[in-house]
């Protein structure tokens, strides 16, 4: 592929651009600190030579007589234009304090990016004597979280002196991730799709989901970020999860959910929804496995109340593994074939469909949208020159977005919430519920259950 290629959107491309606008803008501000001073003009070059390297980030959404695609953009005179509107030095803001960044970051994510003229990114450069900060925001249509992640390996490898590899352009297309290999397959693949649709429908009735929700709205307003460092460390959590014979990231869920049932003990039909991220690539074909663009789908792990964390941690053990077996056998092929063929519909009649979803109040009822960024210290180069002592990633969700990330030990929570449903006191007292959990489950750790 070269410049000027007509990319064609995937599935959740397409639904990202059908709820632009409708939903907000659909971007994923990262803010990051660095350890020491940065050369302003040096952290400029890098991002102008990514926009080079990484060709779906000069990338224009084009229609063409049926759908839209997006259209990769040479790398000229006019590109240097589109990359000075882009990248900026924000003065003027508090570096020290929290606040002042909680509160820029809310509204660069509240701002739209022009996907159809300008570049699909914007980033701002916050200085500070010692500890400056940078905001790289992406449009999801560009790439998932792990994309992002990529990008700043390749950003911090230039700060210390590393050319940035140039990364060619893939399919974005996610069917081979999830269609049976064969079409023998296909029957029992529709088949065990039912048998868990059934089952899951039957597990879930009377139940009541807790949210932080006070109010429900018929649109979709603005979305703020708040930043929440939790009050352990992830050698800590290692230690806990060994005991409890699972990983991190299914602790983290069971500790969640803990957090949330306690908005309700005295009910035994309370559960928690948590929606969970799922990287894709890991279901492609051997070899064929792409580096860039979004390749994410998710599931949803409900909790009721246990007695004790180790059985609420084995409750959520079981379900993500119950989960992440149907992706291996390939059992959600049939639903999510459906949504390859909505784009065929025409981008009006999607995003009627999601209108009218917020209004009608359809939309599946979660009490938060979990993603985990795993452990990205990777993201420093040997002998590294610039370093982030801080990352909080975010983005626009229809639900509760909890993002964790493990830097340096550290464990970074966002979370971003529609302010015309959830209230930020609400999102406060759930920080001290969260906390709570934490800081019992590390003062005792549970023994193992299963020795």
């Amino acid at each position: 592929m070269s410049d000027a290629t007509l990319v064609p959107l995937n599935r959740s491309e397409h639904m990202y651009w059908a709820g632009e606008g409708y939903l907000g803008p659909i971007n994923m501000p990262f803010m990051m600190r660095f350890d020491r001073p940065v050369d302003e003009a040096l952290l400029r070059q890098a991002l102008r030579e990514l926009t080079t390297a990484y060709p779906r980030m000069r990338g224009v959404i084009v229609p063409t007589a049926f759908t839209y695609k997006l259209r990769i953009l040479p790398d000229d005179l006019w590109l240097d234009q589109l990359f000075d509107d882009a990248y900026r030095v924000q003065p003027g803001i508090d570096a020290s304090s929290r606040a002042a960044l909680e509160h820029f970051h809310s509204a660069f994510l509240n701002e739209p990016l022009s996907l159809e003229r300008g570049l699909p990114w914007r980033a701002r450069f916050i200085p500070h004597e010692t500890t400056p900060l940078l905001v790289f925001s992406v449009h999801h249509i560009i790439g998932d979280g792990r994309s992002i992640v990529h990008m700043l390996a390749a950003l911090l490898g230039r700060l210390s002196g590393q050319p940035i590899k140039g990364l060619p352009l893939e399919s974005s297309s996610m069917v081979a991730a999830v269609t049976p290999h064969k079409w023998t397959q296909w029957p029992a693949s529709i088949q065990g799709w039912w048998r868990n649709k059934k089952r899951d429908e039957q597990g879930s009735r009377g139940q009541k989901i807790i949210t932080l929700a006070s109010r429900r709205s018929e649109r979709y307003t603005t979305t703020s970020v708040r930043y929440h460092a939790l009050p352990c460390t992830s050698d800590q959590l290692k230690v806990i999860a060994k005991q409890t014979g699972t990983t991190v990231n299914n602790l983290v869920v069971a500790v969640m959910a803990n957090a949330f049932l306690t908005l309700e003990p005295h009910n035994p039909q309370a559960v928690s929804a948590i929606r969970i991220s799922v990287d894709l690539r890991r279901y492609f074909p051997e070899g064929k496995q792409p580096e860039f663009g979004n390749f994410v789908s998710s599931f949803t792990v409900r909790s009721g109340a246990k007695d004790t964390l180790a059985a609420q941690v084995q409750s959520v053990e079981s379900q993500v593994k119950d989960h992440l077996s149907r992706y291996e056998r390939r059992e959600y092929a049939l639903p999510l074939m459906f949504y390859e063929i909505l784009p065929w519909m025409g981008r009006t009649l999607y995003s009627h469909f999601i209108v009218k979803s917020k209004a009608k109040g359809s939309l599946p009822v979660l009490s938060c949208h979990f993603t985990n960024l795993g452990n990205v210290e990777a993201i420093h180069p040997k002998d590294a020159q610039a370093r982030f002592t801080e990352i909080w990633p975010a983005t626009l969700s229809t639900a509760l977005l909890l993002a964790l990330v493990n830097l340096g030990g550290k464990l970074f929570f966002t979370v971003a919430f529609q302010n015309d449903e959830t209230d930020e006191s609400a999102v406060q007292d759930f920080f001290q519920r969260l906390d709570q959990q934490f800081r019992h489950i590390t003062s005792a750790p549970p023994p193992n259950p299963a020795a």
